[in-house]
């Protein structure tokens, strides 16, 4: 970008960044604001079963604490209990239980497909990824990072919503199939310190440290930084299955270690959260024509966050949010294409800071939100080269600047129907302007019947990598158009009694100007970006959840989709016809210990290659005993309980069409709470 656009953008971020603390400072100074409501010891221990399932509160799906009900999308909220009773190591884990959600390995990264569609080579693009409403998607690639990359340790993670459907008429960019917010504990939560010790399959050991505490003088603090390293898998692929390739064998080249590091810190309406991971993964698949079985091939992929936040209730019924906030994103690849030279080394960089504000008012019948933000990416680096003898096959260097407004409008039509109605308008540097609408009416007869129709349009922006990425293989097309997505869904739920509670959803959407690669056969058959496909997809899910009482709950899910080219009306690779997913938690009653149970089935794929990837059915268990000794939690668990083989399948980078998944494992884990 040139300087002169560069300097035009600070401007714009500051200026937002200012309006936001002179709002709030306004608007404190003028009116005096309401207290929050005290906490009652008494209030849950007085409701049923019932009450209690309908608790469920989540602040993603409208940027506001709402009721699950209440929600213009269908929703799912993930518990730092259940995170702990199943033994989930990753939100790879957790998304895989949920329906319309799947996942796919390809030994170095997780990639979460949604309703029947994960492209090949995607980096869950589709997918917007909160921390604390704080976007984590990087600003080169557009990464929702799903595996062990991902920037908290899940031990620190409170809850986990999962607002399905377009949303992007508040959020922009991204919010396409889902935005995923991740939760994370106060320091109330831990009220001391913590330290947690895992050893698991393939020479993994890990470990945290974590303080937390809630002051006299309303200051909240938690402190946390974790650790670990894994040996990984001796790995068979018989792809290269020949004696100059160790007979397809790769030894040591599976290994994989991180660490991370999470600071946040309150007092009244401020907020502060400083995060921050670096994670190694060796690439044991020789991808993109690699050299096999060379343990120097590995990618590093480092992510740091921070931001400040005010956030102010008024008596009035205003509410204002304001936050500032700066983030750096690098991936580091070292690539072994010849023995006679030393690695290939592949450097991306972003940088970015930005700021946003929203306000909520109550007028009547109407409740309306409004909010603006911007981000200044101030680096969009890309580079590949040869470090000896020195050879540059790309130099990327690139800056842009993204805006964007929206309003929305919830209105009591009358006692049981809601309507919602929301537009955002961004604009990017790179393509122009985009419009993104969307509708719901939420009908609530009585507290156990909910029943939801929702319309919207989203829209993702193409990334820095797409329209500017540049090499003998790969041409730049920086006349890229945002991929579009329109969606329709009729939502149901009912509270049926003892305890049981059914969902119905059916689906349909379709997209447009998806972007795929194509070769130009003008420009010696290399590949560029183009907005070319159309996709339609439809389907149904069902679900059924238990709480019973006494400790004891589970859910079951069925999904039943099809996901095909608008043209051909072929079937998408990597697209399942159904999934079932189930969950069981049970107390066996000796000294308050818990097993947890779930499993998933995915019906076959097809491969790139036009192969059938065969279904499978994965089981884990995990037995758990807290506070034992008063200070230990414990648990074991065992993943994929009955070997299962099983298959992912691999992108036109892998000369593998499936890759094997990891049969049984386990891993051991406890944490001591001073």
């Amino acid at each position: 970008m040139p300087t002169k656009m560069f300097s035009a953008a600070l401007p714009r971020v500051g200026a937002l960044a200012i309006a936001a603390g002179l709002l709030s400072s306004s608007l404190a100074s003028a009116q005096r604001a309401t207290p929050p409501p005290a906490t009652q010891a008494g209030d849950l221990s007085a409701l049923d079963l019932e009450q209690l399932m309908k608790l469920e509160v989540v602040y993603a799906g409208s940027k506001r604490a709402q009721l699950v009900r209440d929600v213009p999308s269908f929703v799912s909220v993930v518990t730092a209990a259940e995170i702990k009773e199943h033994g989930y190591r990753t939100l790879a884990d957790v998304l895989k239980t949920l329906p319309s959600f799947y996942v796919s390995n390809d030994r170095n990264y997780s990639y979460v497909g949604v309703r029947g569609l994960s492209r090949p080579g995607d980096y869950s693009s589709r997918i917007l990824m909160l921390l604390n409403g704080l976007r984590t998607n990087d600003n080169v690639f557009d990464k929702a990072y799903i595996g062990e990359e991902f920037i908290v340790d899940v031990d620190l993670i409170e809850r986990i919503e999962v607002i399905r459907g377009p949303s992007a008429a508040l959020y922009g960019s991204n919010a396409f199939f889902a935005v995923i917010n991740v939760v994370t504990k106060q320091g109330r939560a831990l009220q001391g310190a913590e330290v947690a010790a895992t050893a698991a399959s393939f020479g993994t050991y890990a470990g945290r440290a974590s303080y937390g505490h809630s002051f006299a003088n309303d200051v909240d603090v938690l402190l946390s930084a974790s650790y670990s390293d894994s040996k990984g898998q001796r790995l068979y692929y018989p792809e290269f299955d020949k004696p100059a390739t160790n007979n397809g064998i790769a030894d040591q080249a599976d290994y994989e270690s991180f660490h991370k590091l999470l600071a946040t810190a309150t007092k009244g309406g401020f907020s502060f959260q400083a995060s921050n991971v670096s994670r190694e993964k060796g690439v044991p698949t020789a991808s993109y024509g690699l050299i096999f079985n060379d343990t120097r091939t590995h990618s590093v992929d480092a992510l740091t966050l921070g931001s400040l936040s005010y956030n102010r209730s008024f008596s009035n019924g205003t509410a204002l949010s304001s936050r500032i906030h700066a983030g750096s994103w690098t991936n580091y690849g070292s690539f072994v294409t010849d023995l006679r030279i030393d690695p290939v080394r592949a450097d991306e960089v972003g940088k970015w800071f930005g700021a946003d504000v929203d306000a909520r008012r109550t007028i009547a019948r109407h409740l309306l939100t409004v909010g603006a933000e911007a981000q200044d990416n101030t680096a969009q680096n890309e580079s590949v080269y040869e470090p000896n003898p020195y050879a540059v096959y790309t130099d990327v260097r690139n800056k842009s600047v993204r805006w964007g407004m929206f309003a929305q409008d919830e209105i009591k039509l009358f006692t049981p129907l809601t309507f919602y109605a929301g537009l955002r308008y961004d604009h990017y540097e790179t393509f122009g302007s985009a419009m993104s609408p969307r509708v719901g009416l939420i009908y609530t007869p009585g507290t156990a019947t909910t029943v939801k129709l929702l319309a919207g349009r989203a829209f993702r922006a193409p990334n820095a990598y797409e329209l500017y990425y540049d090499n003998p293989v790969l041409k730049a097309n920086p006349l890229l158009q945002p991929e579009r997505i329109e969606t329709l869904e009729l939502v149901a739920q009912r509270l049926i009694g003892g305890g049981v509670q059914v969902s119905a959803s059916a689906f349909r959407n379709h997209l447009s100007s998806l972007l795929s690669q194509r070769v130009d056969f003008s420009d010696n058959n290399r590949l560029e970006f183009v907005n070319a496909d159309r996709i339609d997809s439809r389907g149904i899910e069902v679900g059924l959840e238990v709480n019973r009482g006494h400790g004891v709950t589970g859910n079951l899910t069925y999904t039943l989709q099809r996901t095909e080219d608008h043209a051909t009306s072929a079937e998408l690779s990597n697209s399942p016809r159904q999934m079932v997913k189930t969950e069981l938690r049970a107390p066996l009653g000796i000294a308050g210990m818990t097993i947890g149970t779930d499993a998933q089935y995915l019906s076959s794929r097809r491969t790139l290659s036009g192969k059938i990837d065969p279904s499978y059915v994965v089981t884990n268990a995990t037995l758990l005993a807290p506070r034992v000794f008063g200070k230990f939690d414990v648990s074991a668990t065992l993943y994929n309980l009955f070997g299962a083989k099983y298959w992912d399948l691999g992108s036109a980078a892998n000369v593998q069409d499936v890759i094997q998944q990891d049969g049984r494992s386990f891993r051991v884990k406890t944490t001591l709470h001073y």
